[in-house]
């Protein structure tokens, strides 16, 4: 079984030496997991950061066993946002989400171009896009909520649907909480919101 991919490092995990159990977000096999060699090196250490835009190439004897990767970088994510706390958090926060909701190897249609377009838009804002992407993100997996059924003001629901309106800060703290609550109903037993000590400095940032 073999396949290649454009994709996102979500995970990596060192278990022996110079091999590493590394977890991708790709565009057009989901998430899948598998084993990288020569993952310590120096020369590959740069490009093996979180978050960081890759060309992944899987090679498995059949289906039911864990595979290989061979990795190139096209974007290095981790690098461009380095220098930007909020930046960087949000996109540890929006991997580590998609780590932990969406099942290994299956597909759901325009996550990926989704989260190209998030971080695209992260390089100029920060909050807002990341917000909204994490409720549509939400939504396509199975844990949306129809905005019809909510007592939010009218500008609220016109934000989160990407529509261009004026907002504030406090807007945005009431869409945090609505995916929070999206969360803590529909998660329960995958996150522990206390826990997500990324997402938790979101708060932070909209109260400073």
């Amino acid at each position: 079984m073999r396949w290649s991919d454009t994709a996102y490092l979500i995970s990596i995990i060192s278990t022996k030496e110079n091999t590493s159990l590394v977890k991708v977000f790709s565009e057009y096999h989901g998430c899948y997991t598998g084993l990288l060699f020569g993952s310590s090196s120096k020369k590959k250490k740069p490009d093996l950061q979180l978050g960081n835009k890759i060309k992944v190439h899987y090679n498995s004897k059949n289906e039911d066993r864990m595979g290989y990767f061979s990795l190139e970088l096209i974007e290095n994510n981790s690098i461009k946002f380095f220098n930007d706390n909020i930046k960087l958090n949000l996109l540890l926060t929006s991997i580590e989400l998609i780590s932990k909701v969406m099942p290994e190897r299956q597909t759901y249609d325009g996550t990926f171009k989704d989260f190209d377009a998030f971080i695209e838009k992260l390089e100029s804002d920060s909050l807002k896009p990341y917000l909204l992407w994490e409720f549509n993100f939400l939504k396509k997996m199975g844990y949306g909520v129809d905005l019809d059924d909510l007592e939010l003001k009218e500008k609220i629901k016109d934000l989160i649907q990407g529509k261009n309106v004026d907002f504030l800060f406090d807007d945005l703290k009431i869409i945090f909480d609505l995916n929070t609550q999206i969360i803590t109903d529909g998660l329960v037993d995958t996150i522990n919101i206390s826990n997500f000590k990324n997402r938790l400095k979101i708060l932070k940032y909209l109260n400073e």
